[in-house]
């Protein structure tokens, strides 16, 4: 099986699937992700925590693959995502091949986990969008009524908040492994903007690895002597290379 190619997709490559991203027009960070996707938030505030999550569930249930999802899973190429909308799973993407270094939205795990096998199925379509959604959101994460998290008990939606750190639940030192063990590197539809990139981007330039990134308006950050530019969507890009 081909190892010489790791492609690191972000939100971009879903917006053809109609998943809003964290920038741009309309983007998330409209919403102040920086102070809601917290853990302090998720401690301090687990209801409006929670239902921001629930939300955000909610623009990505419906959601299908679009040809780039589906382009990377027929080639089985290995994937490091950034994205937790579920959609390079939906594509089949084999799950050896897959790292969601972000974490998943659909999942849930106790909040001392440590490894992936302690994820279940978040099950957040059990609660209903007619109605007053933050008691059932403490009922399915097993919080109580007032709000009152059990460290031990309580469970937590398996996303990487913006106040934590990479670590094995995340699969880091693999996607690292993956990426020195590449000869292409490709970042598809992500700016040079959350700490997974750049530890990528250093190590594949330190490595004398072929670098290319596509995306419509490439971060000015990604734009390093050497690296090959695509301004183009990834679809567009995936259909010719792959």
């Amino acid at each position: 099986m081909d190892n010489s190619v790791v492609v690191v997709t972000g939100a971009g490559i879903s917006v053809d699937s109609g998943i809003q991203p964290f920038r741009g027009k309309n983007g998330l960070w409209n919403e102040n992700p920086t102070t809601m996707a917290t853990y302090e938030k998720f401690k301090t505030d687990p209801g409006h925590f929670l239902s921001w999550y629930y939300h955000r569930f909610v623009s990505c249930r419906d959601a299908l693959p679009n040809a780039t999802h589906e382009i990377l899973a027929a080639n089985q190429i290995r994937v490091i995502t950034q994205n937790v909308d579920n959609l390079h799973i939906k594509a089949a993407h084999p799950i050896q091949r897959l790292i969601e270094i972000h974490g998943n939205i659909n999942f849930k795990r106790r909040i001392p986990a440590y490894s992936k096998e302690e994820l279940v199925l978040a099950n957040w379509d059990f609660v209903k969008e007619a109605e007053d959604q933050i008691p059932a959101l403490f009922e399915l994460f097993e919080i109580g009524k007032n709000g009152t998290i059990d460290f031990d008990k309580s469970y937590r939606p398996h996303i990487l908040l913006f106040d934590e750190y990479y670590s094995d639940l995340y699969e880091t030192e693999t996607a690292m492994d993956w990426t020195a063990e590449a000869e292409t590197i490709i970042f598809m539809g992500t700016s040079n903007s959350v700490g997974i990139t750049n530890m990528v981007l250093e190590s594949a330039l330190r490595g004398g690895k072929e670098v290319i990134v596509v995306d419509p308006n490439p971060a000015p950050s990604l734009r390093y002597p050497g690296i090959q530019i695509f301004a183009e969507s990834a679809m567009d890009f995936s259909k010719r290379y792959f």
